[in-house]
């Protein structure tokens, strides 16, 4: 079964530099790339086209989830994950949030890990030890 990775990244190179480490990794993946977080929360949300576009859970999609994009923030788009989809402690058990941003700010960690479903916080560029400690760590087959 091929691992689902999402990225959800305004960046077109950070969204090639992902599907170039994943693919370099070895794992057995399906990379789904959304360039908006609002264009994320449209297919999440809703079961057929999550399905359709994604793939269906269990296992977990893994999210890569930046932080600074012009339509909808990464914290804005947690917020959202939060409210509309009920999440506190636990993101619904279809997805695993992990932020993934260009900002080392102790700040921006603090504030992503207040959401207490955001898993981890990856600072870019991703390395291929990035995407095997993830898979290992957050998908289960």
């Amino acid at each position: 079964m091929k691992v689902p990775i999402v990225v959800v990244d305004d960046e077109e190179v950070d969204r090639y530099i992902v599907n170039r480490v994943v693919k370099q990794s070895g794992i057995d993946s399906k990379v789904v790339e959304f360039q908006a977080g609002d264009e994320f929360l449209e297919v999440i949300t809703d079961e057929r086209r999550r399905a359709e576009e994604i793939g269906v859970a269990p296992p977990p999609i893994l999210v890569l989830l930046d932080i600074n994009m012009p339509r909808m923030t990464g914290f804005e788009v947690l917020e959202s994950i939060r409210n509309s989809l009920g999440a506190d402690e636990d993101c619904p058990d279809y997805m695993v949030v992990l932020m993934f941003s260009s900002s080392n700010h102790a700040e921006d960690k603090k504030e992503a890990y207040s959401y207490g479903f955001v898993k981890d916080y990856i600072v870019k560029p991703l390395t291929e030890a990035d995407v095997k400690n993830m898979v290992e760590r957050y998908y289960r087959v």
